[in-house]
């Protein structure tokens, strides 16, 4: 572990600038597409590599916009050998072709056909599959890495996600559909509001995409674990680790210091609702992780890892076979023993460590 934490899975966000203005991402932080950035990535990627996170899941803002994204995600294929997920909006998946034989998995963000995705996300959805379709059917890539589509599940769209899914089929049953819940969960978008019966009624929904559509899974079950949604128990915050455009670490475990540092513009998030609470969590949380002692307690409920909860936990979940083959070959006898250990005294004393193993070295790479 490093500073507490495995560092297994990483999310770099490597740019803040993003050519849309997606009804989710925070506006205090996100900048232009044109705006300028003095950062030296490749820096940056030499900080990340010496954590060597497993699977690198690489963000934003909006990655495309990087000319140099080819070359960071080569000098990572070649320092360490990670699994690369790239997120991107859908706007030109083509502009990652050069890209495209370091990626693992290329997941792309649309919440609906039609108006349905431009109303959160300002591109027509049949728009974005328009492209992807282009994409899988050109002859003009080698390589094209493996695509999963990935819906916001709210009040607006949950009546469409059917015909999305079959949309998304018929461009190619290859292509996988992933449903998550819209944060907050207690907000004005979400189906969660009335917690059971909103997850009652999604999963009846679910249901008929699935039987429809094989290539879909859905994550709300993993934050449906949670009672308190103000306070809760996350326990994937020790495995999993942020980066900065800078490649400056933070986490939800980490130090103040840490975490108003990860942008430009995150101090505004101090004085936002519930920010000095939060600033609190952090500062108790230090202390007692310098005392040695592992802290779950988050104040903010995410999508993230979620999945891994539910692993540690011994529940299942259908995300997490899918997650996990990204550490296929890339984890250690030592790891699997040090976690069996750590699970085992912190978090679930019957934690099936071999289950896991089986689940992260069995399935396709």
């Amino acid at each position: 572990m490093i500073n507490n934490n495995f560092c297994w899975m990483a999310t770099w966000k490597v740019t803040d600038r993003c050519n849309l203005h997606c009804a989710y991402c925070d506006p205090s932080i996100m900048k232009r597409a044109n705006e300028a950035e003095a950062i030296n990535r490749f820096e940056a990627l030499d900080r990340i590599a010496t954590y060597k996170p497993r699977i690198l899941n690489i963000s934003g803002g909006e990655p495309s916009l990087l000319k140099e994204l080819p070359g960071l995600l080569s000098r990572a294929k070649a320092v360490w050998n990670p699994y690369i997920r790239v997120v991107h909006n859908g706007t030109n998946p083509q502009k990652l072709a050069e890209a495209f034989p370091c990626m693992d998995r290329l997941v792309i963000s649309a919440d609906g056909p039609g108006e349905v995705n431009a109303a959160t996300r300002g591109i027509s959805g049949d728009a974005v599959l328009e492209k992807i379709a282009a994409l899988v059917d050109s002859p003009n890539f080698d390589t094209v890495p493996e695509i999963a589509v990935n819906t916001v599940v709210t009040e607006k769209n949950i009546d469409t996600l059917k015909s999305f899914a079959a949309q998304i089929e018929s461009v190619s049953p290859n292509i996988a559909l992933a449903l998550l819940p819209v944060m907050p969960l207690d907000g004005e978008l979400s189906i969660l509001r009335d917690r059971e019966a909103g997850y009652k009624r999604f999963i009846n929904i679910y249901a008929g995409i699935k039987a429809a559509h094989g290539n879909v899974t859905h994550n709300l079950d993993c934050v449906m674990r949670h009672k308190n949604l103000r306070k809760i128990q996350c326990y994937n915050q020790y495995f999993t680790i942020k980066f900065s455009p800078r490649g400056e670490p933070f986490t939800c475990g980490a130090g103040i210091v840490s975490q108003l540092r990860r942008s430009d513009r995150a101090y505004k998030k101090v004085f936002k609702k519930g920010g000095l609470r939060k600033l609190l969590t952090m500062a108790v949380k230090s202390v007692k992780e310098k005392m040695g002692k592992a802290d779950f307690t988050c104040r903010n409920i995410c999508n993230c890892e979620s999945w891994l909860d539910m692993t540690l936990l011994g529940k299942e979940t259908e995300y997490a076979p899918v997650v996990l083959r990204g550490f296929r070959g890339r984890l250690s006898e030592d790891d699997y023993a040090e976690l069996e250990r750590f699970v085992k005294e912190n978090i679930n004393p019957q934690f099936d460590a071999g289950r896991f193993r089986a689940m992260a070295e069995g399935g396709p790479e």
